[in-house]
């Protein structure tokens, strides 16, 4: 475990596991009698928002790492090896996997789903430019379960009620791949591969004050041909796939078949997909 991954594990995991427990709380704080001495009144502050501490008696604050210092007497390795036994189930954990998981063990692996609340998630979501997201009905905090391991990250649910799961280690399907329709009732229909390209156009699109549209996100590009029914009500076709042969041979097979879709991948040309070239023009940049 590096710094960066140690000081996304939840300080308030960490002093439950010490068995502190809050004196007041409230949406983003909590109070707690001080785990650094013996106290009537509790003095120690946790902002659960931002992951961080500060001891009013000691003068003295910061992230988790700082925490296990100064209650331990740890060094920053000594105080690494004990965050790591929070790892399996508080922080991200690296996954490989090279195909989804089986639908018919779904429910054998999707533990619990939340709105997303959790500060590593949020920061995920805003490394890729993400940071409208509250309103987004098929975003979820997935918890599940592999092999006995568990894990947390950010899902994104399909018709079938399967989930993309997404997090700095973890790119797999839990359930059974199909696509997300959103539906405003539009007659303009704005195709996306992945849900990051999709979130991505939300995310920039009341800035620019574009018409709204309803919205097919594939999961996977060679879903379309599985679902080309769903484009034959619509009036306007917008096309923004991934900027690769594969994107660009599902982007032909629908211009053949659908003579009011337009190709428009040259607005992020030069970059894989919509959401690379949202993140180098548009968040990076602020």
């Amino acid at each position: 475990m590096n710094t960066t991954q140690a000081k996304e594990i939840s300080i308030e995991k960490v002093l439950q596991n010490l068995g502190c427990e809050p004196t007041k709380s409230n949406e983003n704080e909590s109070w707690y009698l001080s785990p650094f001495r013996i106290e009537k009144s509790a003095s120690f502050k946790l902002n659960r928002k931002i992951n961080r501490w500060f001891d009013h008696g000691e003068q003295k604050g910061g992230n988790v790492i700082d925490f296990v210092i100064e209650k331990f007497g740890f060094n920053v390795t000594e105080a690494l090896s004990y965050l790591e036994k929070f790892d399996s189930f508080f922080s991200f954990q690296k996954q490989v996997f090279e195909t989804p998981v089986k639908e018919q063990n779904n429910e054998n692996h999707i533990e619990k789903i939340i709105q997303i609340k959790h500060l590593a998630l949020i920061q995920y979501l805003k490394s890729r430019g993400i940071t409208k997201f509250q309103t987004e009905s098929n975003l979820k905090e997935v918890y599940y379960t592999i092999n006995d391991k568990k894990y947390f990250a950010i899902g994104f649910e399909n018709k079938s009620g399967g989930f993309e799961i997404r997090s700095k280690y973890a790119k797999i399907c839990l359930g059974k791949k199909d696509i997300t329709i959103i539906s405003n009732k539009s007659q303009i229909l704005r195709i996306f591969e992945g849900f990051f390209d999709y979130l991505s156009f939300i995310q920039i699109r009341d800035n620019k004050k574009v018409e709204q549209s309803d919205y097919l996100i594939l999961n996977s590009a060679a879903l379309i041909t599985k679902n080309l029914s769903v484009l034959e009500n619509y009036q306007t076709i917008e096309l923004y796939l991934d900027n690769d042969t594969t994107g660009n041979k599902y982007t032909e097979i629908i211009k053949e078949s659908f003579k009011n879709s337009v190709d428009c991948s040259s607005l992020f040309n030069g970059y894989k997909d919509f959401n690379e070239w949202f993140c180098t023009n548009n968040f990076r940049s602020r």
